[in-house]
């Protein structure tokens, strides 16, 4: 399976990518920064798959650029990503071309079955990814805060650049020195680096 994801992130794009192609065998994963960037690469891999489109761009949002890949890549799925869990949201990509709607609290267990079943030519748009997995590893939004904090940002600023709230950070962050078992911030940069997280 090959997907193309897209994230103006680009610390977070290359995490989140190393941890799919990690979380499974057969998954290529490429990245790219911008909607223009994907439709150039994707014109360049007629094998692709899927490409996993993330709601909060900063020169466009998700939506449109569903509709872009619509309109070049018709045969490509196409998958709206998002920390904004809504289900009008989800109705909103439905509405837009995608084939499913991934919110970023799934693990990544989660969410490579949810891709799985899209490759496979199903419509995800429930809530099965969601669902806590033993060992799966950090969610999506984890991986956000995580290459923020690479970035040296202190959790207010995590917390303004990712439109959440300050303590929700520090919730992400104590989840992910469990889960990478980190005694502070700085042995946790170190174990990411480890598991190819960063």
């Amino acid at each position: 399976m090959k997907v193309l994801l897209i994230d103006d992130h680009p610390l977070f794009g290359f995490g989140f990518a190393q941890a799919l192609s990690q979380g499974a065998s057969g998954i290529e994963v490429l990245t790219a920064p911008t909607i223009q960037d994907g439709l150039v690469q994707a014109a360049a891999q007629p094998d692709l798959d899927i490409v996993l489109i993330d709601y909060r761009l900063g020169d466009t949002d998700g939506l449109a650029g569903l509709r872009h890949f619509g309109d070049r890549f018709p045969l490509v799925a196409r998958v709206l990503i998002s920390g904004d869990e809504d289900p009008v949201l989800a109705q909103r990509a439905r509405a837009a071309g995608a084939s499913g709607f991934l919110g970023k609290s799934s693990s990544l267990q989660g969410l490579l079955a949810a891709l799985q079943r899209v490759a496979d030519g199903e419509a995800v748009f429930d809530n099965d990814t969601r669902r806590a997995t033993a060992g799966a590893g950090p969610t999506a939004r984890q991986m956000e805060v995580l290459a923020l904090l690479a970035q040296g940002q202190p959790n207010k600023r995590i917390a303004l650049e990712l439109g959440i709230a300050e303590r929700t950070v520090k919730l992400h962050v104590t989840a992910l020195l469990e889960t990478l078992g980190a005694r502070n911030r700085t042995h946790l940069l170190v174990r990411a680096r480890e598991q190819g997280l960063l």
